[in-house]
């Protein structure tokens, strides 16, 4: 997947003029409009992905995200499927009311790993409720480029699927039709991201404003948020946010319901996909006997090629081999494990075996099996080369993830972060980094 002759050659390069290419990461960031949420040091060595790598994987994160949707639908025809997620009256009032885009997983980021060793793209979470980065990732590979180009470091310009458009999710939001677009965030936690979206969406000719979800009314059959009426929204609160903020409140329900229901409001994601696809336990569900004849062949083996073997844990439950109880290999090898929670945020809900010590493991699993929780196999993340201005060693190697985003089922484009830390996340003490797809260098013309 990773073009190591191109990453090897510009990290060099860099590597070889640190002023020069410290100063032209300063220039580049000071004449780009904000990029983070939160601060972290930007390396101006982006990701080199094969093109040729990732036209092959393309068509698999597609059939993957038209799945979720797949499993979305049986969640709502299969009362043994809603039972075995059993979200509460609350969640399946809402995820019923919400039709108006079908079963689509509008917009996902898959996060995932290149396993070590083989740059294989394994997927170890679906986010499909409110994704982040949809407008800072194209934004840091444009950052990244002009960064490379000041530093005057000699770079293969990049293809499709690269991730350039800031607009990629405004197109999805306007798909129904309408231009008032509501960006929906809790008062006093808006991030910068979403009030970057708003300015960036009023500059492509949208009517965008930020709202929060609780002021949600339907009015003459329209959604409005306060007194701004919305054609459309982003809902940008996460789903374990969502679920302890707005599902104790019978009547906040009952607006959103109506809201969803009402034919006049696009609601990106929908409650499905913010529901069902989102929840880690989907991850799981093929595997489990009791639903796998709910897939087709094509299904099982699209599964088994992208998501390492996840299971939900329940007694009885076996390891991957069938040899032995999973119970008892968790805790004899907690190092091939990781515990996920059904929602979090920021890695949260994560308990990686590798990076825990003995004693918490255990009260971990034992907390898993009360929760049925999912029990994902541990995929090891191929290390890439960080340019650190600055510091000593300027290049350094270090875990990455490798993330599709998906827009209208199709792929808009990677990102990536890095970090030496179990969990690859940027509000860990990660970094985000730019990822270019870049073609084969053309043959040498012959003599």
């Amino acid at each position: 997947m990773i073009d190591w002759v191109r990453a090897g050659r510009c990290a060099a390069a860099l590597a070889q003029r640190p002023e020069r290419a410290a100063k032209a990461l300063v220039e580049a960031t000071g004449a780009a409009r904000c990029f983070q949420n939160t601060e972290f040091p930007l390396s101006p060595l982006p990701v080199f992905a094969k093109s040729t790598a990732v036209a092959e994987v393309v068509p698999a994160l597609e059939r993957y995200v038209a799945l979720l949707a797949r499993i979305v639908r049986l969640h709502r025809e299969v009362p043994e499927v809603r039972d075995w997620y059993g979200l509460g009256p609350a969640a399946d009032t809402l995820i019923d009311a919400d039709r108006g885009m079908g079963d689509a997983v509008a917009v996902c980021r898959l996060d995932g790993y290149l396993e070590q060793g083989t740059e294989r793209l394994r997927l170890l979470e679906n986010n499909a409720d409110a994704p982040a980065g949809t407008l800072f990732t194209p934004r840091i590979n444009h950052i990244v480029r002009d960064a490379v180009t000041r530093a005057g470091v000699a770079a293969p310009e990049w293809t499709p699927p690269t991730f350039a458009d800031e607009t990629a999710l405004l197109d999805v939001l306007l798909a129904g039709g309408g231009s008032r677009v509501a960006i929906l965030q809790f008062a006093g936690r808006v991030t910068a991201e979403s009030q970057e979206m708003a300015h960036r969406f009023r500059l492509a000719g949208a009517e965008v404003f930020v709202a929060d979800p609780r002021a949600v009314r339907v009015r003459g059959g329209r959604t409005y948020f306060g007194t701004e009426q919305a054609d459309a929204c982003w809902n940008k609160v996460n789903t374990a946010g969502w679920r302890s903020a707005v599902e104790s409140d019978p009547d906040l329900v009952r607006a959103w319901a109506a809201a969803v229901s009402s034919g006049n409001l696009r609601h990106v994601n929908p409650f499905g996909a913010r529901y069902v696809a989102e929840s880690k336990f989907t991850l799981g569900l093929a595997r489990d006997p009791r639903f796998a004849g709910l897939f087709d062949a094509d299904e099982h083996a699209l599964v088994d090629r992208l998501v390492p073997w996840s299971v939900r844990l329940a007694p009885g439950a076996r390891t991957e081999d069938g040899d032995r109880p999973l119970t008892d290999d968790l805790l004899d090898n907690p190092a091939d494990y990781v515990l996920k929670e059904p929602y979090d945020i920021r890695g949260d809900g994560v308990t990686v075996g590798r990076a825990t010590r003995r004693a918490q493991w255990r009260a971990a699993v034992e907390r898993a099996l009360r929760d049925r929780m999912l029990v994902q196999r541990h995929v090891p993340p191929a290390a890439y080369p960080v340019v650190r201005a600055g510091q000593d060693p300027m290049v350094a190697a270090m875990p990455i993830s490798f993330d599709t985003y998906l827009f209208g089922g199709r792929v808009g484009g990677f990102g990536a972060k890095a970090s030496f830390q179990a969990r690859v996340n940027v509000f860990r003490g990660g970094r985000k980094l730019a990822v270019h797809v870049v073609a084969p260098p053309a043959e040498p013309a012959a003599e």
